[in-house]
């Protein structure tokens, strides 16, 4: 049985196929010598790990501020780092590129909606939505209660996934935090 490692990368079994020539060293051992890394890997690292707490969004500059710091660490440590980029993406690569691509949109578009349905069902739940002034309110007329909830779909339209994260629900003087994910 192969390892899970080798399948996530282009290369199928890569670390099986280099587990018998290699070994582990310390970083000490690689000073004043060269070092090649796959610039690729560690730009996907930053990109996924370094984050906003608050937010979850990706820090501003991620990638070149990580490798910025990786690299003068290796500095440091007097190691010479040789990035390697590898150029262009094979077309089986691009199909399944684009194959997560849709993927990871058809989830993000079911996300929204179950977003959407669930705060929708707390707010009418917790009769936030009735007596909810519409555009007639004007005239002195309050929305039903079916009417309010198309008005709260409509705002619910403009929102995203990620603003959605956390919301504060609640009539109460301390509200129920909510958590969407």
């Amino acid at each position: 049985a192969g390892s899970l490692r080798g399948w996530f990368m282009g290369v199928h079994n890569l670390w099986d196929l280099l587990a018998p020539c290699g070994r582990r060293c310390s970083i000490d051992s690689l000073a004043r010598k060269r070092l090649a890394v796959d610039a690729s890997i560690w730009l996907i690292q930053f990109i996924k790990a370094m984050r906003d707490v608050e937010t979850g969004e990706m820090l501003h500059n991620a990638p070149q501020l990580g490798l910025f710091r990786r690299l003068c660490k290796l500095l440091f440590l007097h190691v010479r780092p040789l990035l390697v980029f590898d150029g262009g993406t094979p077309a089986i690569k691009k199909r399944t590129v684009a194959r997560r691509r849709e993927f990871r949109q058809r989830q993000e578009s079911s996300l929204e909606r179950t977003a959407k349905r669930l705060i929708l069902n707390q707010m009418k739940g917790r009769h936030i939505l009735h007596g909810v002034a519409t555009a007639d309110g004007a005239n002195g007329r309050t929305a039903s209660a079916p009417a309010a909830a198309g008005g709260a779909a409509a705002l619910l339209e403009t929102t995203t996934p990620r603003s959605m994260r956390m919301m504060w629900v609640g009539q109460s003087s301390r509200p129920s935090k909510m958590c969407v994910e």
